[in-house]
């Protein structure tokens, strides 16, 4: 039976009815001349423009959108911008055609060309990203796909163009190493990304870094981690000074920002030894990020989107937006969708992951109930984003506190959700994985 393409079929003639041809306009196309000419978008070429009128605008994107989910390849493989650039030159033909013409044939040359173009710009990349972790060398090691290589081994490491690479690449990884040097970034991870067209494949190796850190992150968080991160993600200088005048007499003030000021020669390996079951499961989660490929893709993806706000709340300067973002990592870890719901699957972390009941103390000797302080979380959070408290002063803040409760959250998650992927038969959802862990910690009690 022929596949239905109803919906990209409406989608496609919407288009046709709302492009057109206009000769190239003798003022610079901006923003405001696309309101002005109620356009949304025009595309460039040598005799003129082709524009999309306003109407079209958002079947354009349902279009980009029904591409993507008829070849999921591409939405892996590709940046958005790029298979919306790639459709726009494709419509371009479809200006002045009758919308009634178009049928399943043309959306099946739409999918077949996208799949030629994608195969033409997927490649398989070795991705290097400069990172700030620590001053003190330390042997080369790896997070899932994820490998960290001191700085002053990478020129003898296999990480360093080879005998007969052409010059011109080797001088620009000598360059990228000079600027790390410059800015007191002393770790490069390299980590390879498969089917991807070179931006996507450089998105994706970044964002698998910044997962890889976290592992860290969650091991040794007394350890100065908080600030560890990629060289281009953490902006400023390595040290802050101030200077400060009362009654005529100054007062000066110096201190490091550098990361991982903590870590001592062999630390970094006792971290790693340590925290072992961390690493592994955290990798094996980085691992299913970075090749598309997941065991169980709604709690792996929640707990990466989870791990990436932790990630950002830790090296956040306000204590405000940084309480913000710890909840935040809370609610997409179990899928919170209502305030309501955020309480309740803060309570069922609790319950979980700390074997509370509601109405039991949440610290011994606490007034504090797990259940006020699920309702706390939620509140604070709330109140901060809405307005109801300022976010430049903060007041009656536990941060620290905050901060330990998500890191422990995250980092219990992370190994309970390795050994749930290998358990019988894991359904993926947040409710099955919570009662899981909740009856595991039940049996594994002493009666």
């Amino acid at each position: 039976m022929p596949e239905s393409f109803a919906q990209e079929i409406g989608l496609l003639r919407t288009l046709a009815a709302n492009l057109e041809q206009r000769p190239l306009p003798f003022e610079r196309i901006t923003q405001e001349y696309l309101r002005k000419e109620g356009l949304g978008r025009v595309r460039q070429h040598a005799n003129g423009i082709t524009s999309l009128r306003m109407p079209g605008h958002h079947a354009f994107s349902d279009l980009s959108d029904c591409i993507l989910d008829r070849l999921p390849a591409l939405d892996r493989g590709l940046t958005y911008a790029d298979v919306q650039t790639e459709l726009l030159a494709f419509i371009d033909s479809y200006a002045g055609r009758e919308p009634a013409s178009v049928g399943s044939k043309e959306v099946e040359t739409l999918l077949a060309h996208f799949q030629t173009w994608f195969a033409g710009k997927a490649s398989s990349w070795r991705i290097f990203v400069p990172c700030l972790l620590a001053r003190t060398p330390a042997p080369r090691f790896a997070v899932g796909p994820v490998t960290f290589e001191f700085i002053d081994n990478v020129v003898t490491s296999d990480f360093y163009p080879r005998d007969g690479t052409a010059g011109l690449d080797r001088r620009g990884f000598d360059d990228l190493l000079g600027w790390m040097r410059e800015h007191d970034a002393d770790w490069l991870a390299r980590i390879s990304v498969e089917g991807c067209e070179q931006h996507r494949a450089e998105e994706i190796g970044e964002l698998a870094v910044d997962l890889a850190i976290v592992a860290l992150q969650l091991s040794a968080p007394s350890l100065g981690t908080n600030t560890m991160g990629r060289l281009d993600t953490r902006r400023g200088t390595s040290e802050k000074r101030t200077v400060a005048e009362t009654d005529g007499f100054y007062n000066t003030g110096w201190s490091s920002k550098l990361p991982g000021l903590s870590i001592g020669h062999g630390t970094l390996e006792a971290i790693l030894q340590k925290a072992a079951p961390v690493f592994t499961a955290v990798g094996n989660i980085v691992q299913s990020f970075t090749s598309g490929s997941f065991r169980l893709p709604a709690l792996e993806r929640a707990w990466c989107d989870a791990a990436y706000w932790l990630h950002q709340a830790l090296v956040e300067s306000l204590d405000t937006i940084a309480t913000a973002k710890l909840e935040t990592a809370l609610e997409v870890l179990v899928g919170s969708e209502s305030t309501k719901g955020s309480e309740r699957r803060i309570l069922q972390i609790v319950t979980a992951f700390f074997g509370l009941e509601a109405d039991e103390p949440i610290l011994q000797g606490s007034r504090l109930t797990a259940q006020q302080f699920a309702r706390r979380i939620v509140r604070d959070r709330s109140r901060i984003l809405h307005g109801t408290w300022s976010t430049l002063r903060a007041r009656g803040f536990d941060r620290p506190g905050m901060e330990g409760f998500v890191i422990t959250t995250i980092r219990m998650a992370a190994v309970e959700l390795e050994a749930y992927a290998q358990s019988k038969n894991p359904a993926d959802n947040v409710d099955d994985f919570l009662r899981w862990v909740r009856e595991k910690e039940r049996l594994r009690k002493p009666k």
